[in-house]
């Protein structure tokens, strides 16, 4: 009877520290939920409405499809280390995006900082953004909350995407 306790132990033991070094994978294909999302006084104002992710063990692209009154449908992909190392990208047509992003203790939250440096009127202006990726409801939800601080003032929200199921 203690060897079968003892067996039982050391096989759960096991299994968890197995099980503890996996990490969320965040890959496919998104759509933004405004019912299930929680935004502020701009509403759905530079809110990608899909987005495509590819994961890989370390890396991940991000493809962000917005809707602009102007333009239409504009996409723009950024490209991320999952181990902190600073990642730089272009975003609206040239405009620097430096990266990193970690995993907490966990391995279920990927948060990713973010420094946007736009020119405005012929003067440079930041942009410092914060993003914290989960998923629930057996990986079908994908909340991102996000706050950013920049000249033209504060921004904290929840966006929640729902997985678009591929067509069999």
């Amino acid at each position: 009877m203690r060897n079968q306790l003892f067996i039982v132990l050391i096989t759960m033991a096991l299994i968890m520290s197995l099980s503890a070094g996996e990490k969320v994978n965040f890959a496919g294909d998104w759509s933004f939920s405004e019912e299930k999302s929680t935004l502020d006084e701009m509403g759905r104002a530079f809110i990608q409405t899909k987005m495509s992710v590819i994961q890989s063990e370390n890396d991940m692209t991000i493809a962000k499809t917005f809707e602009t009154p102007d333009q239409g449908e504009v996409v723009g992909e950024e490209k991320l280390t999952l181990d902190g190392k600073e990642c730089k990208s272009e975003i609206w047509g040239g405009t620097p995006r430096v990266s990193t992003a970690n995993w907490n203790e966990a391995g279920d939250v990927l948060k990713i900082a973010s420094k946007i440096t736009f020119e405005r009127d012929g003067q440079p202006s930041t942009m410092d953004l914060d993003e914290e990726w989960s998923l629930s409801e057996d990986g079908k939800l994908l909340t991102i909350k996000h706050s950013s601080t920049s000249d033209w003032g504060e921004r904290n929200i929840t966006m929640v995407f729902g997985k678009v199921e591929k067509e069999k």
